[in-house]
């Protein structure tokens, strides 16, 4: 999955750059975005057995994703980049890379806009009273928002986003005697899906 990811992301800027450089009227055109994000947890999430029953957890974590996206913009409207982050957890920091699209509704400087983001993130949640210590794993956002102009080549965003972040994680099943000694244990893996809503502020040079 790792792999995939970077690979398709490799693919969106190459692509972009031969565009770019292979016309004398380039169709595409350079940009950079810079954000930050405040998300709330959504609902709840399973995670370690105890006893022969999965925990429930309620997600209430508060999350402020930071991140900048550098890419090409096609026809005027739709975007294609790699994006890199920091995502600061009250147990952890997470580093995400990942692919990012959006689409002008309106070629116009001041529109309404689509995005979606796919990748995986990389770093460590450390472990509480509700769940193991995990890393990192597949994250994607979703969001619409308004772009508005306020120089030629400078834009503000205002988005509101869905956003999902995995986890993995382990635990050790553990089976002893009357004695106490081990006579079965083994390690399972699994993952931990989160959800998340919030809203994202950036700035925009192309």
């Amino acid at each position: 999955m790792k792999k995939t990811i970077l690979l398709l992301c490799q693919v969106f800027l190459v692509t972009a750059l031969f565009a770019q450089f292979d016309s004398e009227t380039p169709a595409t055109k350079y940009f950079n975005k810079t954000d930050l994000s405040a998300c709330i947890g959504l609902g709840y999430f399973k995670t370690d057995i105890v006893n022969g029953y999965q925990k429930k957890v309620r997600n209430d974590a508060l999350t402020f994703p930071i991140q900048t996206i550098n890419g090409f913009i096609f026809s005027g409207r739709t975007g294609v980049g790699i994006g890199v982050g920091i995502e600061p957890w009250r147990d952890g920091l997470l580093y995400p890379v990942f692919g990012h699209i959006f689409y002008d509704f309106s070629p116009a400087d001041n529109t309404l806009f689509a995005s979606f983001s796919c990748g995986y993130s990389w770093g460590k949640r450390y472990a509480t009273n509700n769940y193991h210590a995990g890393t990192g794993g597949l994250m994607l956002s979703i969001g619409i928002g308004y772009k508005l102009k306020v120089t030629k080549r400078l834009q503000f965003e205002y988005e509101a986003i869905y956003r999902y972040q995995a986890f993995e994680s382990s635990y050790d099943v553990i089976n002893s005697d009357s004695t106490g000694a081990i006579i079965y244990q083994r390690t399972v893996d699994y993952k931990v899906p989160c959800n998340y809503a919030g809203f994202r502020l950036g700035i925009v040079f192309h």
